[in-house]
């Protein structure tokens, strides 16, 4: 069974990297386009997803995230206030709730392969915080080893939402952002950031192409969709990537020329709650 398509073209850019336009297959799956977002106040947190991940068994209900977190405070957080403002920031950047397919599916991929976390953590929250989405360009853009400057992410935050943040809340958010980008593996270093390259995993590529199919890229174009991008893929090498997690059983794919024809059948499942 093939995930369901998106709806209307692939259209909406604000950068080469930018999301299509809103559509009800994409907010079905849990991507976000209202204006906010958690880069605001905080990064990809990922060694908190880490850890829920862990502490809270597949297939559970939104509550025994929320009771994780809260009751039995598996995030060591010192305050009550603390241990809410954690679970309200990982509820926006990756839902918390298996009854939505973009949680659902990272929770899939990460039962199957956990060292892919990073990546599959990347995608979800760029899936879902404008913020972070934002500040793409600077990064992705940039040559290995090029150095990344936080003026460049703030600037790239007024570039999106002109006139919306101060200057302050822009470098606070470019900062979140350089440490989102640092957890996922596209820079390294501390104080001074520098570029480097993604080596993507099969299951990472698994998660692209998923986005892309709902995004409404088919037939080879799903090669070339912004989450592959994400991964530093051309759409050569996200082809070659997306045979080899068709070899290991990640998905089905034939590709003859420009005819693509590419399915998820371990994802099926999720396929009744997109609409």
């Amino acid at each position: 069974m093939n995930l369901p398509e998106g709806h209307g073209s692939v259209v909406g850019y604000i950068s080469p990297l930018g999301l299509p336009a809103a559509s009800q297959s994409l907010e079905a799956f849990g991507v976000k386009f209202s204006p906010g977002g958690a880069h605001i106040s905080r990064t990809l947190m990922l060694a908190e997803l880490c850890a829920v991940l862990t502490k809270v068994p597949r297939l559970s209900d939104p509550a025994a995230y929320r009771e994780a977190i809260l009751q039995r405070n598996v995030l060591g957080k010192a305050t009550d206030s603390n241990r809410h403002k954690t679970l309200r920031h990982l509820r926006e950047l990756y839902a918390l709730d298996e009854g939505t397919p973009i949680f659902a599916v990272l929770r899939k991929l990460h039962q199957m392969d956990a060292t892919s976390l990073p990546l599959l953590a990347l995608q979800v929250a760029w899936a879902r915080d404008p913020l972070l989405r934002a500040s793409t360009p600077p990064v992705i853009d940039a040559a290995e080893g090029d150095r990344i400057e936080t003026a460049s992410l703030a600037k790239a935050v007024e570039t999106a939402f002109p006139n919306l943040y101060s200057v302050l809340n822009q470098n606070k958010i470019a900062r979140n952002a350089a440490s989102s980008w640092t957890q996922s593996g596209h820079l390294t270093g501390r104080g001074r950031k520098t570029r480097q390259k993604i080596k993507p995993t099969a299951t990472a590529v698994t998660m692209a192409l998923i986005f892309g199919e709902i995004a409404g890229y088919h037939g080879a174009e799903v090669f070339s969709n912004p989450w592959c991008r994400l991964l530093d893929l051309l759409p050569g090498r996200a082809k070659a990537m997306g045979f080899e997690a068709h070899r290991i059983g990640l998905l089905n794919l034939r590709a003859i020329g420009e005819v693509v024809e590419l399915t998820f059948p371990l994802f099926a499942e999720f396929a009744s709650k997109q609409l």
